[in-house]
């Protein structure tokens, strides 16, 4: 095999990633800013794909195999230090790029959440009359539930991210979270490397694969708990190669709490399977005993406390039916696979391969297939490919997300097994041209992605009312829905913070709530998106 033979493969796989962009967004026909997995896909993975394909041709150049294989002996050599230099930028990037801001409602859900338990409580606190005007209606009862006689508002979302964030969110540091969990999964994609492909320098190989591909990075900037799904499942594998059952189980009980338990569900159903067919029933009796507590303490507990904080359920046919309520729940997210399902998880495909080391999912592919008779290496496939499959029931498309937030928790199976076909199958033309394509990627196309997000932020931070930082003031909201600008209704669990969000419910109703609830209040800037008014 020569090195020239696998550029074809590689520009073709681009432009087939471009037509189908083309084709799924509806080309010459602008996706409404609405849909916002559309509308990303469209203005994102166009140029992407071009950059993908530039990539392609470019890596056949021979100087750049030398520096790439001069940097994956580097990364090999040196995986602590490698993982300290991925977080310090990861850090820059939350800082620069997503500006520390949870761009999308669902993390700042989460951030509200981890801000309650840094101040000792269970629950955001806010006036019930305000209710109204600081959760947005279409999120009310979907991700926060709020009282509207105790002012009590909670997270949807289980808590084991918002647990996790905490510390950070205590010291106002909340972007550290991330970009730690991220270095800290990288390493471990390291170690899984070489201990099961008994090859010291795949390390190396699925560390820069990983480092290289933007839906790793992209994904650890913001606050989505996706990178927390990835760390926690490759430290569940790590443990049960350890034979540590009991340990594994407290972790994969922690995974399911995360924000909820589908993604590790799926991840871990292989794993499952194979302890209770291998090992017997009292292997999996310790793994399950170790999954016990945590899980039914607060995932329960939670449960109990959503309802209790959401109230009786005026929409169910008796008050407080609980079969109804489950069948809502599940009614909101699962359904049988249709043609619009199944058009959405192949857009996440594509948009895998174009936010990825080129040809790194076919060499993942080429590397399950490789080592089908290696039980941890076929799992760890089969774990990506129960993530797949398990999403084609669930109705929705991922929407926000740097990458691809629903196979993300299972993003590791891409660099080991690509290592791992690389080491297999020992071509030196594969070895050149992979080395030089995840440099080039690390080189071009990750600053790329991450021009992209900035760009992205800014524009959409732009649609804020301007306001002074530290001074206090109330900013109103316009709700603008296809911009998601009701998104901009974050604010301090117990407004502690001096400014103060709230979605605009008109200007007539605004003014009024102003002069009773913040008498001598003056208005300070009249926007498009809203108005602010300074409290003296």
């Amino acid at each position: 095999m020569k090195t020239r033979a696998l550029v074809l493969p590689g520009v073709l796989a681009g432009v087939l990633c471009l037509a189908f962009v083309l084709l799924y967004t509806g080309f010459p026909r602008m996706p409404e800013r609405l849909y916002i997995f559309d509308y990303l896909l469209r203005i994102q993975d166009v140029p992407g794909a071009a950059v993908l394909i530039l990539i392609a041709i470019a890596a056949g150049w021979p100087p750049l195999a030398r520096a790439g294989l001069a940097l994956i002996e580097a990364i090999g050599r040196k995986p602590w230090a490698t993982a300290l230099v991925t977080f310090l930028v990861l850090c820059a990037g939350q800082l620069l790029a997503v500006k520390e801001h949870a761009l999308a409602g669902d993390e700042h859900l989460i951030l509200l959440q981890a801000k309650a338990f840094a101040a000792g409580r269970l629950t955001a606190q806010f006036p019930p009359e305000l209710i109204p005007w600081l959760v947005p209606e279409p999120y009310l009862n979907r991700w926060l539930y709020a009282s509207a006689q105790t002012g009590a508002v909670v997270s949807v979302y289980w808590p084991g991210f918002a647990l996790l964030l905490a510390p950070f969110a205590l010291f106002g540091i909340p972007w550290v979270c991330n970009p730690l969990l991220a270095a800290g999964a990288l390493v471990l994609i390291g170690r899984l490397a070489a201990r099961l492909t008994g090859a010291p320098q795949a390390a190396g190989w699925a560390m820069l694969l990983t480092l290289a591909s933007p839906a790793f990075s992209g994904m650890a900037l913001g606050y989505f708990s996706m990178t927390a799904h990835l760390f926690f499942n490759l430290l569940y594998v790590w443990l049960l190669l350890e034979r540590r059952l009991v340990v594994a189980g407290v972790v994969g009980s922690f995974a399911l709490v995360l924000h909820n338990p589908w993604p590790h569900f799926l991840f871990a159903l292989p794993w499952i399977g194979w302890i209770a067919w291998h090992d017997g029933r009292r292997a999996l009796v310790r793994l399950i005993a170790g999954y016990a507590p945590l899980t039914l303490v607060i995932g329960g507990g939670w449960w109990l406390l959503m309802r209790k904080v959401q109230g009786p359920l005026w929409f169910a046919p008796q008050d407080g039916d609980f079969l109804f309520y489950w069948q809502l729940q599940f009614a909101r997210v699962f359904t049988f696979p249709d043609g619009a399902t199944l058009a959405h998880r192949a857009a996440e495909l594509v948009k895998l391969w174009l936010w990825s080391v080129p040809g790194l999912t076919a060499l993942m592919a080429a590397g399950w297939w490789l080592t089908r008779r290696e039980a941890p290496l076929r799992l760890l496939g089969l774990s990506f490919a129960t993530t797949l499959a398990g999403y084609l029931v669930v109705w929705f498309d991922q929407g926000y997300g740097w990458g691809v937030r629903y196979l993300h928790p299972a993003l590791a199976a891409l660099p080991i097994l690509g290592a791992a076909a690389i080491v297999i199958v020992q071509s030196e033309a594969l070895r050149r041209y992979a080395a030089a394509a995840a440099l080039l990627s690390l080189a071009l196309a990750t600053p790329f992605r991450w021009a992209q997000i900035e760009s992205f932020m800014r524009e959409h931070l732009a649609r804020r009312p301007p306001f002074e930082k530290d001074v206090r003031q109330i900013v109103f909201v316009a709700a603008d829905y296809p911009y998601y600008t009701q998104d901009f209704v974050q604010n301090d669990p117990f407004l502690r913070a001096p400014v103060i969000f709230l979605l605009s419910r008109g200007r007539a109703a605004d003014e009024k709530l102003v002069r009773e609830r913040f008498p001598g209040a003056r208005p300070t800037h009249e926007a498009r998106y809203g108005h602010v008014w300074r409290v003296d």
